[in-house]
């Protein structure tokens, strides 16, 4: 399935809805999904990992679609054009360990 008619399907089931509960609540909702999702790659549950990424990606898109922006546009725009150093760069302090002595000598 594709992001954008996922985003356009989830808006003409949800936005309504999610406009009333506010991006408050969604950003509280999306937050607890992530610690599942965390919960759920700590044990390596494959299954629980599927189903909690699904939830983080619903709670991304709802939030999204609250405020209008195009997830997809959104993520060509800010990854598209680039590598795997460039992203993985920003990211390193401290959280890559050995990988973090790789990107130096890169």
């Amino acid at each position: 399935m594709d992001l954008k008619f996922f985003q356009n399907e989830m808006a003409n089931k949800f936005k309504d809805f999610d406009k009333k509960s506010g991006p408050f609540f969604l950003m509280t909702v999306l937050t607890a999904e992530l610690g599942e999702l965390a919960d759920a790659v700590k044990k390596e549950e494959k299954e629980k990992i599927q189903e909690e990424l699904a939830d983080v990606v619903f709670g991304a898109v709802s939030i999204a679609n609250i405020y209008d922006v195009d997830l997809s546009e959104a993520l060509r725009k800010k990854y598209m054009h680039r590598d795997t150093k460039e992203i993985s760069r920003k990211w390193a302090e401290p959280y890559l360990g050995e990988r973090l002595e790789e990107l130096r000598k890169e």
